[in-house]
């Protein structure tokens, strides 16, 4: 429609309600994303006007002849434009793709990454650098002086967020041993925070606070995780293990005294190459007796 109110025939389509979004926004930039302790997110874009002044230096055939890498540099302790004499390994990548996750071995360290091309002599050329990314240490935090505040009215939701129903699937011993450390923490934060009163029976809650006053219940499990090839063949003590798309994958084990075995295998899909990893977890519970 004109502004004095007549109908325009030129262009009679109606106005789309969404628009996508641009494959490129015209510019060669990188960033770098932090996702969890071992692994960074990259997104990048690279002209057409970069990609013609590398092949005006370099010649035209640069793309074609030489290797498309992601060069990961941990510049832990420097500036993240001084990455001579800071270690690295590169990731075959194609340019084309535009994104890629990206897994480290070493968390709680500072990294950055720069798209590139690697020539047949060995020589590598940036074409565009990312930010730095501090990723957080896989660990659990040193801080112990905070205090947490009740959450029993939501603790169920938690629960469920948790993934709690989903359990040791896998494994009907595995799930019969965690459901009842689950009820056994269900019935202590229950305890802990309704100032007393449990899941236990009222004679046997009776009985126990007449002998004692103070008591302590502790338990825990194993987490196992890892990555590799996103299409390889993984097993852990033989069983296969489901991988995520990105190659990631973890497991949830019971972990009773004694000692644990849990040999890793990864086999890639051609049957080609293999690794594997030996975790070995002893546990030993003791208690004052009281």
């Amino acid at each position: 429609m004109t502004s004095s109110g007549h109908i325009n025939k030129e262009n009679t389509d109606p106005v789309p309600d969404h628009k996508s979004l641009p494959e490129g926004y015209g510019s060669t930039e990188a960033v770098l994303l932090p996702r969890d302790p071992n692994w960074m997110f990259i997104y990048w874009e690279i002209t057409d006007i970069s990609k013609a002044e590398i092949c005006g230096k370099h010649g035209p055939d640069i793309f074609q002849k030489s290797k498309q890498v992601i060069r990961v540099y941990d510049i832990t302790g420097a500036e993240p434009i001084d990455t001579g004499g800071q270690k690295y390994f590169d990731i075959p990548v194609m340019l084309d793709a535009k994104n890629w996750y990206i897994n480290v071995h070493e968390s709680g360290r500072t990294y950055c990454c720069e798209v590139g091309l690697v020539t047949p002599e060995g020589t590598f050329i940036g074409l565009v650098r990312t930010n730095a990314v501090k990723l957080p240490d896989g660990r659990v935090s040193d801080a112990t002086d905070e205090k947490w505040m009740s959450v029993t009215p939501d603790f169920n939701k938690l629960l469920q967020l948790s993934g709690v129903e989903y359990i040791g699937k896998g494994s009907g011993e595995v799930a019969k041993s965690l459901a009842q450390r689950w009820e056994m923490l269900r019935a202590v934060f229950s305890r802990a925070s309704s100032w007393g009163v449990s899941s236990m029976s009222s004679q046997a809650l009776h009985k126990s606070e007449q002998q004692k006053k103070f008591w302590l219940v502790a338990d825990c499990e194993l987490v196992l995780y890892g990555a590799t090839e996103p299409d390889a063949h993984v097993t852990v003590s033989g069983r296969k293990v489901k991988l995520n798309a990105d190659g990631t994958f973890s497991m949830r084990f019971a972990l009773p005294d004694g000692g644990m075995d849990l040999p890793i295998k990864a086999c890639s899909t051609d049957e080609t190459d293999s690794r594997e990893i030996d975790i070995k977890v002893t546990r030993a519970t003791t208690t004052d007796g009281k």
